[in-house]
């Protein structure tokens, strides 16, 4: 046995009452979250390392996410703001989230998590050339942290051997006030929708959800598309030209798939699709409403990063309505 081991075996009750302490659970909801190991790798070892997203191809980054100038998390996973520039960039962090559940995904197993397949991903920007702002490539990786920084993060957790962070409770009073009766009557086609009488009824509560099952009402004869307009190398088969279709719901509709839609194609293109329901409620709300602006004929990529760095290649695609 190992210094670090007999360390992390020492240490294990100490650490155990710190992340109690600082997420704020009950004994009872402490026993639930470890159960899903990712307090397990919060040993003394892991503590002296961090994960860093280091753009390696950053062309014209309006949030300065230059090549040399990567974004740091500590050992939890939290973005270490200090480290970073001073304005961090959303669409580059909401691609980094998934890659981080396997970074730690490859920590539970036991495993580097510099063997990462998937250690490579583009922010949501598809560049100039494309009828974007800009782009980045990162590349993500784990590195050992400076002893200074081990120490700022060791010095910030140590408050939580002894006090209990009572704000990370929360009160959720929005969810307590929030309607549940009270919208108007349901049509016939929303008596139709999946939903119990009492699910129903608290969906019409909310005039925004009143307004997304009128949109679904109104196009219900109509077809979201998804639209391939470039590939490289797309280990799944999607060509240029090829369409996904979907249903005004947002369901991927199965006779559109054919030999199948690749989920790193639907996990990115989501949020475009969102924009299109966002319009198609705005339009049953009455409002004049185009479905053709430069953000919609905007591609949007795949999850995969493309050659030659990503573990595999890369689709782009536009959404439009018919």
């Amino acid at each position: 046995m190992g210094w670090a081991d007999l360390l992390d075996r020492i240490s294990k009750p100490v650490v155990s009452r710190v992340i109690k302490n600082r997420w704020g659970y009950t004994d009872e909801e402490f026993r639930r979250a470890i159960k899903t190991g990712l307090f397990d790798i919060l040993s003394v070892k892991a503590m002296f390392y961090w994960l860093k997203a280091e753009p390696v191809c950053s062309r014209n980054c309006s949030a300065c996410h230059h090549e040399g100038r990567p974004l740091y998390f500590d050992p939890m996973g939290m973005l270490l703001t200090r480290r970073c520039p001073p304005a961090v960039c959303v669409h580059a962090l909401s691609q980094l989230s998934p890659v981080i559940y396997d970074y730690y995904d490859h920590m539970i197993r036991g495993e580097d998590p510099n063997r990462m397949l998937f250690d490579h991903l583009t922010c949501t920007d598809m560049g100039l050339e494309h009828g974007g702002m800009g782009s980045n490539l990162f590349r993500v990786l784990r590195e050992r942290m400076p002893l200074t920084e081990v120490a700022r993060f060791l010095l910030r957790m140590a408050p939580y051997v002894l006090v209990r962070n009572r704000r990370a409770r929360g009160s959720c009073r929005a969810l307590a006030e929030a309607p549940r009766s009270g919208g108007p009557e349901p049509t016939d086609l929303m008596k139709k929708a999946p939903l119990s009488e009492e699910e129903l009824e608290a969906f019409l509560a909310s005039p925004k959800r009143v307004r997304r099952m009128r949109s679904i009402e109104m196009f219900q004869d109509r077809r979201i598309v998804v639209k391939v307009v470039s590939s490289q190398a797309c280990l799944a088969g999607h060509r240029e030209g090829d369409e996904f279709l979907l249903d005004v719901v947002g369901r991927v509709l199965p006779e559109s798939a054919g030999k199948g839609v690749c989920i790193m194609a639907l996990t990115k293109i989501w949020w475009r699709v969102m924009l299109m329901l966002e319009r198609m409620a705005a339009a049953a709300d009455g409002e004049e409403v185009s479905f053709r602006s430069p953000l919609f004929d905007l591609p949007m990529n795949c999850y995969g990063a493309g050659l030659p760095l990503g573990a595999c290649g890369e689709i782009l695609m536009v959404v439009e309505l018919r």
